[in-house]
């Protein structure tokens, strides 16, 4: 059997990516975990806090069945649906039809909304047990609960903005819109409704990106659904819950360092909305044009400490799969050496005991190698650990405005 680990990607890979919204290889979605990480940026300090403080105590957060992916799918679903109705020129039954589907996405959004706001079983629910975890710092209040699902609708999910995402939530309804709009044109001969019509199925937009590409809205979100994919690389990994690296564990917050990310990248990209919208306004004045240029030169080293903070966490990633794949190896060692000890047993009581001794040396060196290895691996993950956390968090606007 052949044991690989993932290259960890460098800092020019990752600023390429982000420039093109972009990540190649087909990426799974993010766990519930790592996206209630990232949404946790959306939360205030202390309630940012609350949430690193369940995960790295092994406590609950709330979840939703179908998953944060698709709850960012239905949000993308819904937006494209408020767009369809709110277009004038839409004929009066086709507008109704809409209407009436967007009611029903809606609906489904506000059964989330309640799954995680509620969190029934995942907080404490009488007053004597809400006090109780206020004192220990794990209860999280209903105001920050409403944030955690606002940032939630916008987990970073790979190729949520593709065309296809009003036909992939509509289903059959979406049919039924396109039947209409179909009947409409070929009645009025309006080609509107034809457009309409290939919106609605996707067919007049290309897809959002090529096969075996993830693609995402912008590149604030591209590095956000990076950080969480690595996350979840690490802690997921048996190698790094093992006790080969309790040490290493110790010395960093993986969970905190996610959220601290999430925070810093959502608070740039509200400044750097700020920033474009006041070009945008007052961008004929040329000394003030001037002064938001220099604004935006300062955020520079902002941006290139967080590509460096990824980058970090993608090293550690690569270490420690590389180090699974030396304990797998030594495992099969271990299982051999059960087998020698079999077949020693059995030579014994022949009077031959040289082939287990020989049998013997062989295995511990084999053992020893495959240890110094991940001695080898400590250390260079001590290394890529101290990459991680030790700069100040950044203090920026907390105002954010996601695209839709």
């Amino acid at each position: 059997m052949v044991y690989r680990s993932v290259p960890a990607p460098t800092s020019a890979e990752i600023r390429s990516w982000c420039d093109r919204s972009q990540i190649p290889g087909d990426r799974p979605e993010l766990s519930a975990t790592a996206a209630s990480l990232i949404a946790s940026g959306f939360l205030t300090p202390t309630g940012r806090a609350v949430v690193v403080r369940r995960v790295s105590s092994g406590l609950p957060l709330p979840t939703v069945l179908a998953g944060f992916g698709e709850l960012r799918r239905l949000q993308r679903a819904i937006a494209q649906a408020e767009s369809q109705t709110s277009n004038p020129m839409m004929p009066g039954v086709v507008s109704a039809v809409m209407r009436n589907r967007l009611n029903g996405l809606i609906r489904r959004r506000e059964d989330a909304h309640k799954t995680v706001v509620s969190a029934k079983g995942v907080f404490a629910g009488s007053t004597r047990a809400i006090r109780r975890e206020r004192r220990e710092n794990i209860y999280l209040e209903i105001e920050e609960r409403e944030r955690l699902f606002g940032g939630l609708l916008y987990t970073p999910t790979p190729n949520a903005a593709a065309a296809r995402s009003m036909r992939e939530a509509g289903g059959a309804a979406v049919g039924r819109i396109v039947g209409l709009v179909g009947q409409v044109a070929s009645r009025s001969g309006n080609t509107q409704a034809e457009q309409w019509a290939d919106e609605l199925l996707g067919t007049s937009q290309p897809e959002a990106s090529p096969p075996g590409t993830a693609s995402f809205l912008d590149g604030y979100e591209t590095i956000l659904f990076l950080a969480g994919h690595l996350y979840d690389r690490i802690v997921n990994n048996p190698a790094w819950r093992s006790d080969h690296f309790e040490l290493q564990r110790t010395q960093v917050n993986l969970h905190a360092e996610l959220a601290e990310i999430s925070s810093d990248v959502i608070a740039l990209r509200a400044v750097r909305i700020d920033l474009d919208r006041a070009k945008r306004r007052g961008g004929f004045d040329k000394d003030f044009a001037q002064q938001i240029d220099k604004r935006e030169e300062a955020l520079r080293p902002v941006w290139s400490e967080l590509i460096d903070r990824v980058q970090a966490l993608g090293e550690v990633a690569h270490v420690v799969e590389s180090a699974a794949v030396e304990l797998r190896i030594l495992d099969e060692y271990n299982r051999a050496a059960t087998i020698d000890d079999r077949i020693d047993a059995l030579i014994s009581r022949s009077g031959d005991r040289e082939v287990s001794v020989d049998n013997s040396k062989r295995l511990t060196e084999q053992v020893r190698s495959g240890e110094e290895n991940l001695r080898i691996y400590r250390d260079v993950l001590q290394g890529n650990i101290s990459r991680l956390s030790p700069a100040p968090s950044i203090v920026l606007p907390e105002r954010y405005e996601p695209d839709r």
